[in-house]
Parts: C-alpha cells; structure tokens; sequence
C-alpha cells in the first residue's frame, strides 16, 4: 500500500510541476514544434472538459464521475494494501496508483487552476493545463496526467484479463477462470503468484 502512495505521490508532483514550468514559461496557445523531431509538439491550451478535452460542455457530471472513482480506486488501494499476501497484486497495484494519480493531478486543476484566457477570466472559471501533442497524427492535447491515467488503464485491463491475485484468508483469485470459466495450465498453484 505504502508503494501506491508513493507512486501516486509521484505522479501527482510530475504533472503538477510540468503544469506550472508550462505555465510560467509559455503564453496561451503559445507552441513549440518538434520538441522531440517527428514525435511530439509543446502546445500550452486550457481544458474545460475531461481527459483530452471531452464533455468540456457538462464538467458537473464528470467531476462527479472522477470523484467517484477516485474514491473507489483509493478504496482499492487501501483494500488490497490491507488484505494482499506479500509481493502479489504487484502490478494491480501500480495500475490503480497510476490512475487515482494522473485522476488526482487533473482534478488539483479543476478546482484550483484558474484560466488565464480572457474569455474565462472573469468568470472566475478552472481549466486543467494540457501541452502534450503528438506530431505524427491528429489527436488531442493532453498532459502528464492523461498518460499515466491511460498506462494505468491499460495495465488494470492487461492484470484482469492474465492475472491471478491472492487475498489474505482466501483461495486464488484467477480471473481467466472467472472470465472464461477454465483452468490456466501455465499456473502451478503457488500462493501470490502471477501470471501476465
């Protein structure tokens, strides 16, 4: 548990640190091409909306959302901090703690980052800071929040679906069997072990 904490804590200081050196150092809308040649562009832009600037027209409904789940995800932190047989669960754990901590830095700026758009100032509005922009193909801005969020999503779905977790005072936990209903051969039975 105390290794998601820190982890969390990483990711929450990376994106918050590279919000603030974008902020001080750029003007709104300001970009720098081929940051790295051919790969990725600095664009500073203001986010009203959620990951990669979607539902910018309901933030109420998702800010309740991200609170919802990041609730849900500390609570599984906590939980399997508590309850996990030593050194299993490892990759489960570093999944939740990349996404309740990219979720954690976006919603730091939700509600303290106030815009600097003249458009939204005087409405007093807050805006997530996104500068990460891919050169090779068309897609949205984002940060450093957005990225572990999505690293730690897919590694969540990659730990489900191969998996096998051992919980204090219970069997394994092997989520093939549960998914697909068989037996996963590779899996010798031993405590705390996984299979990815």
């Amino acid at each position: 548990m105390i290794t998601a904490f820190i982890i969390s804590a990483f990711v929450i200081a990376a994106d918050q640190i590279s919000k603030y050196i974008i902020k001080t150092n750029m003007n709104l809308y300001e970009s720098i091409d081929d940051f790295i040649p051919g790969i990725l562009n600095i664009r500073y832009i203001e986010n009203r909306g959620a990951s990669f600037g979607i539902l910018q027209e309901h933030r109420w409904v998702f800010m309740i959302l991200s609170s919802a789940a990041l609730v849900l995800m500390l609570g599984a932190i906590i939980y399997l901090g508590r309850n996990s047989v030593k050194k299993s669960n490892l990759f489960i754990n570093i999944s939740l703690a990349f996404m309740f901590g990219g979720g954690a830095g976006n919603m730091l700026d939700r509600f303290f980052n106030a815009s600097v758009d003249p458009r939204y100032i005087d409405d007093g509005a807050k805006v997530v800071v996104d500068f990460l922009e891919f050169a090779f193909v068309e897609f949205a801005v984002f940060n450093i929040a957005d990225s572990f969020i999505c690293i730690g999503s897919v590694l969540f779905c990659i730990c489900i679906f191969r998996g096998k977790y051992k919980l204090k005072n219970t069997d394994i936990i092997d989520f093939d069997d549960i998914m697909y209903g068989g037996y996963d051969e590779e899996y010798d039975g031993e405590i705390g072990e996984e299979v990815l």
